[in-house]
Order: structure tokens, then sequence, then C-alpha cells
């Protein structure tokens, strides 16, 4: 459900199933919340060549 990869039909499974299971629906807004603030807090930068080449080179190693 988090990652947008259910079919309407487990959709509508678990949405059905959350409001009736106070647990899974608890469970369910603290995983949602966690995603949404590390989304918030996370950022794509480039990495230095040079960085990203010795940490292949350590890889390979």
């Amino acid at each position: 459900m988090l990652d947008n990869e259910a079919t309407p039909a487990q959709e509508e499974f678990f949405y059905g199933h959350i409001e009736k299971c106070m647990v899974c629906f608890a469970h369910y807004n603290v995983e949602k919340q966690i995603r949404q603030l590390l989304k918030t807090k996370l950022n794509n930068k480039d990495v230095p060549f040079a960085l990203a080449d010795e940490i292949r080179r350590k890889i390979v190693s």
C-alpha cells in the first residue's frame, strides 16, 4: 500500500480492514508518517566523481 503497488482489489480489502482494525490502522499511519518524514529530510545530491570512484574501488577489492 505504501509503495502504491497494490491492485484495486487489494486496496479495497486493505482500506475496508483498517476501518475496523485499530491496530492495523495505527501501524499503517505510523509507517506512512515515517515515509513522509524521510522524504522531506532526504535529498538527492551529486556525488563527486573522485569519491564515487574510490567507493567503487573499495567494493571491487
